[in-house]
Order: structure tokens, then C-alpha cells, then sequence
């Protein structure tokens, strides 16, 4: 054998003979039939395939389950808190002591691209800082651009005190602020279910303190033919806006008037329902008309009296509704009433008294 092909026999005795070397990298990457890295490479996967797949699950885990478990709940929860929710009718009926039926009309607006089903779940209503006044059933839903939900159903009082003071807010704002406060669970398909907070404040228009309240239609009575048989000496009509979006059973309503701070009598109001908008009702009133006459000979001359009117009562069948007297007694109703028509109906001029 020549020296040529004796060189070439030692060179291929190295590259095909394995070499026994120590070390880490020659244990995970030993070498192959071939020399250099890609015959390393085909070695070690051929005998750690198992390791590698093992490694590669873990670093998936390690990536895909903080965005599962915590990246998704808290864009779910970033998305609920982003979405608005708006009242757009009210009713609030068949008033008992301890309770209400009620029925609310919403809309939930959200521009979020994730659309899930929302499971129902319990809320409780209530103005900042206080204890809800009363818990509703919110019903499943599936969330969308615009997702309209009513909630209809009788509740009891969680709270009596909490809820004259939502009648107050309600009675005298023009606006005022309603705080609905839950925990629910909501579906992605494909997804783990995902709990929720669902915590939102409501903007909703007040009846602004009857403000536009007037009395018209005037008319006193006199004699037994014509007083009626509560003893009420003056009926009227009472115009009563409501620029909310709320229908309110008030029941029979009683009101004290005064003159200047002179009392002059008492009216009823039955069977009030406002109603959003312009509402109309008959009014009778016990009025002391000596004392009435008194005021326009003496004051005001012009038959214009300055009336002062606060609730009294609010009467449903046989019960009294406190929440509601409390917000009417709180509220004090001031405007001109022009009794001349009134007098002339029973025959006394008031141009005869001359001009304050």
C-alpha cells in the first residue's frame, strides 16, 4: 500500500470510528456517521426526541396559560368595564310596604371585537356610597354591538331607609346617579369560563322637584249641592311634567298649601300614575276661603297668591308608602296661582278690591 493510500485509510478510520470523548456536548450532541453539526444534530434527535418534546410543551405552558388564565380574564373584565350601559324605560308599579314591581329597560353598548355569553346573575342598586336599596335578577345574555335587556320582575326592599333615599335623589335632582354592582361568569368559545366583575353607574334624568308644576281649571264650590262629600271646596286640574324616563304608582297623594306661609288648606291628588313626558290629574282641595278671600283684600289684590304646596301623604289601598312620603315632605313646590277666575265663578270681583 502506497503512502496515499495509506493517509486516506487513516482519515476515513477517523470519521467513521465513534469518538469516545467526554463532556456535555458530546453527550447531548454526540457525533454522527458524518462529520459536523447536522450529523450531530440527526444523532441527538434520534436519541433525546423525547427531551426535546418535553421542553418544547413546557415552554407552550409556560406561554399559553398566563394568556389563557390571567391575559384573557383580564381583557374579558377590561372589555365589561369598557362597555355603557343606558336606562330607557322605567316602570315602578303595584307599590307595597316592603316592595315594588319593577321593570327596567336597558341598552348595553360595547365596541369590543369579543362577543361572549354573559351568565345571569344578581345585583344589587344603589346610590354611591350607601347599601342597595333593593337586589335584581339580571338575565343571560349574549353579548353584542348593542345588547337590550329587561329586567322585570317583583322585589322586596334590601334595605327601607336606603330606598326613600334613592325616592329623594330620584324626586329632587335633575340628574342623578345609580350604582348596579355584581359578580358573573362569561363564555368564549373555546375558552375557559371566565368570572367577572360587573360593576356599573347609571346616568338617569330626575323629576327636578316637579319643577313646572302648575294648577289650572280652577273652580271653588259652595253650597251642599256642590261641596263634595270629603268635604272638598275647591277642584282643579294639576299638570305635572316628567322629564325622566320613569313610570311612577304614587297612589293617592295629600298636600298642605300655604300662602306666604299661611295655611290655607289641603289637597288630594287620586290615584297618581306618572307617566315620562306631560301628565294631567284632577285635584280637590278643602281650602279656608274666608282666609283665601282675606289674602286678596288685604295683599294681594291682583288675585295672584303665591302658593306654597308640601306633600303630606302617599296612600296605596290601605298602606301608607313612607318611601314616598318622604321625598314629597322633603320637596316644596312654589307658583303663582291666579284665583280671580275662581272668585268670579262665585260672584266676587276681584277688580272691586282695587290694585296691590
Amino acid at each position: 500500500m502506497d503512502d496515499k493510500t495509506a493517509g486516506q485509510a487513516r482519515a476515513d478510520d477517523v470519521y467513521t470510528t465513534p469518538q469516545k470523548k467526554g463532556g456535555v456536548i458530546n453527550k447531548l450532541y454526540p457525533p454522527g456517521p458524518t462529520p459536523g453539526a447536522k450529523g450531530r444534530m440527526k444523532n441527538h434527535c434520534r436519541k433525546f426526541w423525547w427531551c426535546d418534546c418535553l421542553v418544547l410543551v413546557i415552554i407552550v405552558l409556560v406561554i399559553v396559560l398566563p394568556i389563557i388564565f390571567v391575559g384573557v380574564p383580564k381583557k374579558a373584565q377590561h372589555e365589561i368595564n369598557s362597555s355603557t350601559i343606558e336606562v330607557t324605560s322605567q316602570e315602578v308599579t303595584d307599590p307595597q310596604a316592603d316592595g315594588i314591581h319593577l321593570k327596567i329597560d336597558t341598552v348595553i353598548r360595547s365596541d369590543s371585537s369579543y362577543h361572549p355569553k354573559i351568565d345571569a346573575f344578581r345585583a344589587g342598586l344603589s346610590l354611591e356610597g350607601q347599601e342597595p336599596f333593593l337586589y335584581v335578577e339580571i338575565p343571560e345574555a349574549k353579548s353584542e354591538a348593542e345588547t337590550h335587556i329587561t329586567v322585570d320582575q317583583d322585589v322586596k326592599f334590601a334595605n327601607a331607609d336606603a330606598f326613600s333615599n334613592y325616592t329623594r335623589a330620584v324626586l329632587d335632582a335633575e340628574t342623578f346617579e345609580i350604582h348596579l354592582d355584581g359578580k358573573t361568569t362569561i363564555h368564549l368559545s373555546g375558552l375557559p369560563s371566565m368570572d367577572v366583575d360587573y360593576n356599573k353607574v347609571v346616568t338617569m334624568k330626575g323629576l327636578n322637584k316637579l319643577s313646572g308644576l302648575n294648577i289650572i281649571d280652577v273652580r271653588l264650590l259652595s253650597g251642599k249641592d256642590e261641596i263634595l262629600s270629603d268635604g272638598s271646596n275647591l277642584v282643579a286640574n294639576v299638570t305635572i311634567p316628567n322629564p325622566s324616563v320613569m313610570t311612577l304608582d304614587l297612589g293617592n297623594i295629600t298636600m298642605n298649601l300655604a300662602v306666604d306661609g299661611t295655611p290655607i288648606g289641603y289637597a288630594l291628588i287620586p290615584n297618581v300614575f306618572l307617566t315620562p313626558g306631560e301628565n294631567k290629574f284632577p285635584l280637590q282641595s278643602h281650602v279656608e276661603q274666608l282666609t283665601l278671600l282675606g289674602l286678596i283684600q288685604s295683599k294681594y289684590k291682583n288675585g295672584i297668591l303665591p302658593l306654597q304646596i308640601v306633600g303630606n301623604s302617599s296612600v296605596k289601598g290601605d298602606q301608607h308608602l313612607t318611601y314616598y312620603e318622604d321625598a314629597i315632605k322633603s320637596n316644596t313646590i312654589n307658583l303663582d296661582l291666579d284665583a280671580g277666575p275662581a272668585l268670579a265663578g262665585i260672584g266676587i270681583n276681584i277688580t272691586s278690591f282695587g290694585s296691590s
